[in-house]
C-alpha cells in the first residue's frame, strides 16, 4: 500500500511517496517544466535542451529542499551515466542555485537485451572516470529509469570505486524525468545493499510527476497502467492533456531518451512513424487532435533541421 503526501508547495510541488516497495526517501516532483517535457514527447533538439536547462534548476532546487541542506560543496559530485544522464543538465542547475560548479565523475553504461527474453536487460560499464569522487561523498545522479538495470549497474560500480579509493558515502541523490515503478523497486534493493556497505548513508529518489507503468518490452513508460503510481493531480492532468486512451497508449513518456537527446532527426522520424501508426486506429476526437498537432509540429521540426547554416 502506498501513501502519497504533499510536503512542499512552491512554484513546484513535492510529494513524499511512502511505501516499503521503494527507497525510504522517495519523492514525486510535480512541476510545469517537467510536464512541458513529458507531455510533449515529440520535441527534441534545442526546444528540448532549453527545457532541460530549466529542469536542471528545478531538480537542484528540489534536492536542496529534501536532501542537500547542510552538505559541504567539497563533498559533492555528480555521477553522469553516459549518455542519457549527460542531458539532465544538473551542473547547469547547480551553478544557477549555488553559483558553484559540480565536480563530475563519468560512467559509460551500455544496456543490452538478454537474448531469449522479453523486457529483460543487462548492463555493462564501458568507460569510467572517478577522479573527482570525494570522501564522505554526496553523489548526485540524473537519468531515466526503465528496468533499472543501467542505474543498478552504475551504482554497483560507484560502490566499488568508493571501496577502491577507501572513501565513504554520505548521500546518494537520484533524480529522474521518467522512472518506472519497477525501477524504483530495484532502487530499494540497491538501498539495502548500500546500507550494508555504508551504514550511515542515505538514498534520496526524486521522480517527476509519477512512477510510470513499464511495458513488457522493458523500454516504454506509460502514464496509465496497473503498475503506475501517481498523485491524484498527476492523473487528473494526464486526463486533461491526453485523455484516458492516450494516457495508456502514448508509446512512451520520453521515447528513446538517448536518441531523442543526441540524434534529433532520428527521433523526429521515429515519432512520425508512431504518429502514422496510431492515427490509423479508430481514435476519439481528443486523441486524434493531440497526435495530429504533435505530427504537424514534428514535421516542421524535421524541415527546419534541413536548413542551411
Amino acid at each position: 500500500m502506498h501513501e502519497i503526501k504533499k510536503i512542499i508547495e512552491k512554484e513546484y510541488r513535492i510529494y513524499s511517496l511512502i511505501s516499503d516497495e521503494f527507497p525510504k526517501n522517495t519523492y514525486i516532483l510535480y512541476s510545469n517544466i517537467s510536464q512541458s517535457i513529458l507531455y510533449n514527447p515529440h520535441i527534441a533538439g534545442k526546444n528540448l535542451q532549453d527545457r532541460l536547462d530549466e529542469m536542471g534548476v528545478v531538480f537542484i532546487n528540489a534536492m536542496r529542499d529534501v536532501a542537500l541542506a547542510g552538505t559541504r560543496l567539497s563533498n559533492c559530485c555528480e555521477l553522469i551515466l553516459l549518455s542519457g544522464g549527460l542531458y539532465y543538465n544538473l551542473n547547469h542547475g547547480f551553478k544557477k542555485i549555488y553559483n558553484e560548479a559540480l565536480p563530475q565523475c563519468f560512467l559509460g553504461i551500455k544496456r543490452a537485451r538478454i537474448e531469449g527474453t522479453e523486457g529483460k536487460f543487462t548492463a555493462a560499464a564501458t568507460y569510467e572516470n572517478f577522479e573527482a569522487l570525494p570522501d564522505n561523498a554526496t553523489v548526485i545522479i540524473g537519468d531515466t529509469i526503465a528496468t533499472g538495470a543501467t542505474m543498478q549497474n552504475g551504482l554497483n560500480r560507484l560502490f566499488d570505486a568508493l571501496d577502491e579509493k577507501d572513501r565513504t558515502l554520505d548521500k546518494l541523490v537520484i533524480c529522474t524525468l521518467a522512472g518506472s515503478t519497477k525501477g524504483a523497486r530495484k532502487l530499494r534493493e540497491t538501498e539495502e545493499k548500500m546500507k550494508t556497505l555504508f551504514p550511515k548513508a542515505k538514498l534520496y529518489f526524486i521522480a517527476c510527476e509519477q512512477l510510470f507503468h513499464l511495458m513488457p518490452d522493458g523500454t516504454d513508460l506509460r502514464f496509465f497502467g496497473e503498475d503506475a503510481v501517481a498523485p491524484d493531480e498527476t492523473n487528473e492532468n494526464t486526463r486533461k492533456i491526453y485523455g484516458e486512451y492516450l494516457g495508456r497508449e502514448m508509446k512512451c513518456a520520453v521515447f528513446d531518451w538517448g536518441t531523442r537527446c543526441k540524434n534529433p532527426k532520428k527521433h523526429y522520424e521515429e515519432f512520425l512513424d508512431f504518429a502514422e501508426e496510431i492515427l490509423s486506429r479508430k481514435l476519439d476526437e481528443k486523441s486524434k487532435s493531440v497526435i495530429e498537432r504533435m505530427k504537424r509540429e514534428t514535421e516542421k521540426s524535421l524541415r527546419d533541421f534541413e536548413k542551411k547554416l
